[in-house]
């Protein structure tokens, strides 16, 4: 008698045994199916999407991004690979590059060291390291305003503030840009149309003329300003 319930529990025990096991091979069926799915959707760019998914945000009356929250087509330069068009956002207050992934639709965060360049809406995103130059900025994402010898940078950012009182209470992000001017292998953090002038020397006179020929404003297009002031700083230079 004991023999026939030790034959009845072991013949219950394989063939619950069996059970999980097939259970465990859907499983694993399934998985795979859905990496196959995935490689075949991200196919040669799929180094594109291995990273950290990225934090959400807290709801604000505005948002943190470049422009704007909704991915852009944008031009990449990864691990030294061009990808001509993927969907990118920039995020300004935690200073990370932002891509989604195909089929999963997960807002993957880009490794920074291995972001050369990107090109989002229509300017050039760089990752720069800090250097031993004097006035060097701090290693994270820079705009790439001029890149010749007179390279100008600017770095935005976007801080969570609030206003209001009580239930009235609302928070917002700010946002702000620092600008930087290299010269003659240092780096100089510019604020107003003087501290440029005064860097630019010795065309200080040269460089109104153009200025106010060009009807150049620094307060109201500070990269216009910058852009086209350095350009011109070459060229008188011949740097």
């Amino acid at each position: 008698m004991k023999l026939k319930i030790k034959i009845c529990l072991l013949l219950c025990l394989v063939v619950w045994s069996g059970r999980l096991f097939a259970q465990d091979v859907r499983r694993q069926q399934m998985m795979d199916s859905a990496v196959v799915e995935y490689s075949r959707s991200a196919g040669s760019r799929s180094a594109l999407y291995y990273g950290k998914v990225q934090e959400g945000h807290p709801r604000t009356t505005n948002h943190p991004y470049l422009k704007d929250a909704q991915y852009a087509k944008a031009r990449l330069s990864y691990y030294g690979i061009i990808y001509p068009e993927v969907l990118l956002r920039f995020d300004l207050s935690r200073n990370e590059m932002i891509v989604q992934s195909p089929g999963l639709n997960h807002n993957i965060v880009l490794f920074p060291e291995n972001v050369d360049f990107a090109e989002l809406h229509g300017q050039r995103i760089i990752y720069f390291r800090n250097d031993s130059l004097p006035g060097s900025p701090s290693t994270g994402y820079y705009i790439l305003l001029h890149s010749g010898s007179c390279r100008v940078l600017e770095k935005k950012t976007a801080t969570l503030q609030f206003r209001g009182e009580g239930s009235t209470t609302e928070w917002y992000y700010s946002t702000d840009a620092l600008f930087y001017l290299y010269k003659d292998g240092v780096y100089h953090i510019v604020r107003t149309k003087r501290g440029v002038l005064k860097i630019l020397y010795p065309y200080k006179k040269e460089l109104k003329r153009f200025i106010s020929a060009n009807r150049l404003r620094y307060r109201l297009d500070t990269e216009k300003f910058l852009t086209l002031t350095a350009r011109e700083y070459e060229k008188l230079s011949g740097s």
